[in-house]
């Protein structure tokens, strides 16, 4: 690799944690106490850094330890994987994966928190997934997450997560919406009912 492309490279890693830090990502409509979801905030952008720069330990490290039976499944998931065995594999991929994978940017958004018990929060949010394969240009894509979380002797961590994409006809519509221009109110002629 030619260093000047290293170099970009590598400054856009080393600058990916401020980028994704910049801003709460708190909803107003969160309801729990202040310190519970600033705490739970923290760990989600530190979640979306582990995506970012592919720490699988560290993602796999946010899962209660002490969670017999966690549940996950990820929008390219066909079914749940439940327990900690599927768990551990799905967080530790083999190499020939690895090697597949280009890159990718997890930006989490959009973050409520509800505290149902002391130690059990229920917790939604929005991501902004960008990423690529070798050989193959970059996707992007947005999707919903929950998640129910456990606080732990070392912080909040999950005893359940799911994604949930928009269902396609649902996604077709929101990206055709996505796409007219942002001046469109100004600058669209009413049509004549008449002409």
């Amino acid at each position: 690799m030619k260093p000047l492309k290293t170099f970009c490279i590598a400054t856009l890693l080393a600058s990916l944690p401020g980028l994704v830090t910049a801003a709460s990502i708190l909803d107003p409509e969160s309801t729990a106490p202040t310190e519970v979801a600033e705490a739970i905030e923290a760990m989600i952008l530190e979640w979306g850094r582990n995506w970012s720069t592919s720490n699988w330990a560290a993602i796999y490290d946010t899962w209660d330890p002490d969670e017999e039976a966690p549940y996950y499944l990820g929008e390219e998931r066909e079914r749940w994987l439940i327990g900690r065995e599927g768990l551990e594999s799905y967080f530790n991929p083999p190499k020939i994966l690895r090697t597949i994978m280009g890159g990718v940017i997890m930006t989490p958004y959009r973050l409520r928190v509800r505290l149902v018990a002391d130690d059990i929060a229920i917790v939604i949010w929005e991501n902004k997934l960008a990423m690529d394969i070798k050989g193959r240009p970059p996707i992007s894509d947005n999707f919903r997450a929950n998640a129910v979380m456990r606080k732990t002797a070392d912080g909040w961590r999950f005893i359940h997560y799911a994604e949930a994409p928009m269902a396609p006809l649902t996604y077709l519509e929101h990206l055709y919406r996505k796409s007219v221009p942002a001046d469109y109110a100004e600058i669209v002629q009413p049509m004549d009912p008449d002409g």
